[in-house]
């Protein structure tokens, strides 16, 4: 099933451009997030048609949304008797690149729908009726515009992985600096704090150190500005805010009501208790 504008039914379908239903509308709301696992959708169907809500309550319509990837070949069709919170959640091995969403309301069972809103040419052709329409089971009698978003791999790495570290020799001895206006930050550093770094990287609690310390810092650094950042065109822009936006997301984290201290504390899973397991 594809959304298209130009497609003709041979029976009213309540969608965008088309005047099959008069003054009728079906609008898909969806939201995505990175769980630990897989990809949690949420979506809310809004159904103007009081006639076709019915339908749905009496077990002869349901809502639908088709999930598909062209780039792993995933595609799967989810069905819903409610309007709201319904969830989906899909392995991140599952979905690469484009992911799109089209929802439907699908008639399951033959049916006969009256509603004074049905565009009065298909009365016409239909039983002669002055209100309804017969409908046969496998008939879409409403579709919404279709919703995508990116999958991108990146934002299954840890959260180290948005940072590169890179020697500045023009740097005085223990100076390091943050550059954030690229997908991937770069940190920096002096000579010798790489070398501090390279030789804390062999080993754990030489790793949980470095996450205390120089990477603790610059996440703090990039959560503030994700907070200063009111119109959110810094999540749009760059890969590095998507990735932390989603580490507060998924902690469910108001941003407005935490210092980035907390915040950093939380979506780096308190890194300080891995300091005092190694000393165990």
């Amino acid at each position: 099933m594809r959304f298209h504008k130009q497609k003709s039914y041979p029976y009213p379908v309540i969608r965008e451009f088309h005047d099959d239903y008069i003054d009728e509308y079906f609008v898909v709301k969806t939201k995505s997030i990175l769980g630990i696992n897989d990809i949690e959708l949420t979506i809310n169907y809004d159904l103007s048609s009081n006639a076709i809500q019915r339908e749905i309550k009496s077990g002869n319509a349901t809502y639908m949304t088709v999930l598909s990837c062209r780039d792993t070949f995933f595609h799967k069709v989810f069905t819903f008797d409610n309007p709201n919170k319904n969830f989906i959640g899909v392995s991140h091995e599952l979905l690469s690149g484009k992911v799109l969403v089209e929802s439907f309301v699908y008639i399951t069972k033959d049916t006969s729908i009256s509603s004074s809103s049905i565009n009065e040419e298909y009365l016409l052709s239909n039983s002669g009726s002055k209100s309804s329409f017969d409908y046969k089971k496998g008939s879409v009698i409403a579709q919404a515009q279709t919703h995508s978003f990116e999958i991108q791999l990146d934002l299954y790495k840890p959260l180290g992985s948005i940072f590169t570290i890179e020697v500045d020799k023009t740097m005085q001895k223990g100076q390091w600096t943050i550059f954030s206006d690229t997908d991937k930050v770069i940190i920096a550093v002096a000579k010798d704090i790489k070398q501090v770094e390279v030789d804390l990287s062999d080993g754990s609690e030489g790793s949980s150190m470095l996450l205390n310390s120089i990477y603790f810092a610059a996440v703090m650094h990039l959560v503030q500005i994700i907070k200063d950042d009111e119109s959110g065109g810094v999540i749009e822009r760059h890969l590095w805010a998507k990735k932390i936006d989603e580490r507060i997301t998924l902690n469910e984290i108001n941003v407005e009501n935490e210092e980035a201290y907390s915040i950093t504390t939380k979506i780096l899973d308190f890194p300080f208790l891995r300091l005092s397991k190694e000393e165990e």
